[in-house]
């Protein structure tokens, strides 16, 4: 039976922002193959493909901040209906993956299996991991966001934008004690991606203004091009190699994601519609929320499609393209194949138990 869906409690503009960050993640990891030809060897046109894709999970942060603060239930309320629709999926497609490994190695241990409770079994997953300990501290993070208002946050948000500027700061920056810990590294943490999702939907930001968008578009344009652009040319001079330069550009927190994070988030709020209304009128909206509620299980699912479906179907005729028609066309097939899968579970009885919700 059908799954009756209530549109009208959805909000596009997040279904959009989810729908660009799940493609981003498969995007991400499917060029995987080549990664030799990119990682170990100098390759620009990566560093600048890999720039707007890594900003993937933090966009989910970014929307659980959204969706969730301030946070209006009691925590024996909020904890429960959050974490029974993250760790079951997170433990369904842990115990695949490690069948996946049993499978291609013939060798298992209890370790592995223990393994679950600290870390991913499959590195794409620790996003996840890092989501069950944001939404524990969701309630507490919901009290300090009340009692500092709206002033509060911004100053906690300029402070966590400067320490994303600690992953450049090799080479020109960095002359001396290279062990010293940078005076704003105890902001540097994904808290602040939350946070930034939080103030966003609260407080939209003018960017599409004529009075203030061309100020937000010099910001962006420093974090999303000047940055990168200076970590791949000045601070190639200071004897920084090629694999530090693309770990400084896909720091967890370091400038260009959150300026392209930012940058997503306002792009969706000013040109996604503020409601599903009649189906017509907003058919491309709509088509991406039926995406958006099997987002989750696409992430999950995406590399277990890739390694153990596309690529071996792929290799004979794409494996000499190089690595970004492959990945990309790769990247296609993976998303379309996990939404018909995901799709097909939404419709079963406890799906959300193994999709998420």
């Amino acid at each position: 039976m059908s799954k009756v869906v209530n549109l009208q409690r959805r909000i596009p503009y997040l279904d959009i922002v989810r729908v660009i960050a799940c493609s981003l993640v498969v995007l991400l990891h499917a060029p995987e193959p080549h990664f030799d030809e990119y990682y170990n060897t100098p390759c620009i046109g990566y560093a600048f493909y890999i720039i707007p894709v890594t900003i993937c999970s933090k966009l989910f942060f970014m929307l659980s901040g959204a969706l969730l603060l301030p946070v209006k239930r009691t925590v024996k309320e909020f904890l429960p209906r959050r974490l029974k629709v993250v760790i079951i999926p997170l433990a369904v497609w842990s115990v695949l993956y490690i069948l996946e490994r049993i499978f291609l190695t013939h060798n298992f241990t209890p370790k592995v299996l223990t393994s679950i409770l600290f870390h991913p079994v499959e590195p794409a997953l620790w996003f996840v991991y890092q989501m069950i300990v944001i939404y524990i501290t969701m309630p507490l993070m919901s009290k300090c966001i009340d009692a500092i208002g709206k002033r509060g946050v911004e100053i906690y948000l300029l402070l966590w934008t400067i320490s994303s500027l600690i992953p450049y700061e090799h080479g020109i920056f960095l002359g001396f004690d290279q062990n010293t810990t940078q005076m704003f590294a105890g902001f540097a943490n994904t808290f602040g991606y939350v946070i930034l999702g939080y103030y966003l939907h609260q407080y939209p930001l003018p960017v599409f203004t004529r009075r203030h968008g061309w100020k937000f578009a010099l910001l962006f344009f420093f974090g999303i091009v000047v940055m990168p652009l200076f970590e791949f040319t000045v601070q190639s001079h200071f004897g920084v190699s090629w694999q530090e330069h693309l770990d400084t550009v896909t720091h967890n927190v370091s400038i260009n994601d959150v300026m392209m994070g930012t940058l997503i988030f306002s792009f969706a709020q000013r040109f996604a519609p503020k409601s599903y209304v009649d189906g017509k009128k907003h058919t491309l909206a709509r088509a991406a929320a039926q995406i958006s509620m099997c987002s989750f299980g696409i992430y999950l699912a995406h590399k277990l499609i890739l390694r153990q479906i596309v690529w071996p179907l792929t290799r004979p005729w794409l494996e000499a393209t190089g690595w970004f028609i492959d990945g990309v066309t790769c990247a296609v097939l993976t998303f379309a194949l996990a939404y018909v899968i995901m799709r097909a579970i939404y419709h079963l009885p406890f799906s959300k138990y193994i999709i998420g919700h």
